[in-house]
């Protein structure tokens, strides 16, 4: 098979896919061939991404959901089972977070942050390994952070969300092979929409934290998901895969 298709007649779901790194990934995974189901919460956008899978000639489903709550999960991955089967892939990618430090979080934060970031990739794994265990392949790829390895201030829901999600990443990856192939993915600073509001000075400062002297695209943590989804990646598993410039190599803040 030749690069340009490493997903011909895959499937995938790809949640958090109305915008940034969720969004380039469908992109990239429609483009190398995948059938893609695309969830978010925010529908008018995940229209967008969707549409404009399908302008380009690729396959797209949309289902507007909150990762968060099972019964939503459940609807996504019932949607594309009933259209192509269990997927090949899954990018458990969605995000939603609330500041502060441990005594400034509510509950109310705490938990909504927790269910998002932590327990939808548990969701969305429960339901779908069976189905990639009975056909003897997958890839189940999470999206992490590099605030599961770095302190940062006022991120304790978040980092402790993170943290989890590199600990469920092993667990996976050693209770689902040979058939099931788990990895994560940890980025640094991605410029997405989470950055609304950060100004220009504030983006040039972060960018020179890395050794790379630069800020990345979601195109660029977009191409790492690629590798771990495709064959490309046959023998990886377990594995945390850091997309940071060079971040969390250099001491400092």
């Amino acid at each position: 098979m030749s690069i340009e298709m490493l997903l011909h007649e895959k499937s995938a779901i790809v949640t958090g896919a109305a915008s940034g790194i969720g969004r380039a990934t469908a992109q990239l995974f429609a483009a190398q061939g995948a059938r893609v189901l695309l969830a978010d919460i925010h529908g008018e956008a995940l229209n967008e991404a969707k549409s404009q899978i399908i302008s380009q000639g690729g396959v797209a489903i949309g289902v507007t959901a909150d990762v968060g709550q099972m019964q939503d999960v459940d609807r996504i991955v019932q949607v594309a089972e009933e259209n192509w089967g269990s997927p090949d892939i899954v990018f458990s990618n969605a995000a939603a977070y609330k500041l502060g430090t441990a005594v400034e979080l509510s509950e109310e934060d705490w938990d909504c942050t927790l269910a998002v970031c932590l327990k939808a990739t548990w969701m969305i794994a429960h339901r779908v390994l069976p189905g990639m265990v009975e056909k003897g392949s997958g890839s189940f790829i999470i999206t992490s952070s590099v605030q599961a390895i770095r302190g940062y201030r006022r991120h304790a829901a978040y980092q402790a969300s993170k943290g989890g999600l590199e600990a469920l990443t092993r667990s996976l990856a050693a209770d689902f092979a040979p058939a099931v192939r788990v990895n994560s993915i940890l980025p640094g600073a991605i410029v997405t929409g989470l950055w609304t509001g950060v100004s220009e000075e504030e983006r040039a400062q972060i960018a020179l934290a890395c050794p790379l002297r630069r800020n990345a695209a979601p195109e660029e943590v977009a191409s790492v998901a690629l590798f771990l989804a495709s064959e490309m990646s046959s023998y990886i598993t377990g594995q945390a895969i850091v997309v940071d410039g060079g971040l969390s190599a250099v001491s400092g803040s």
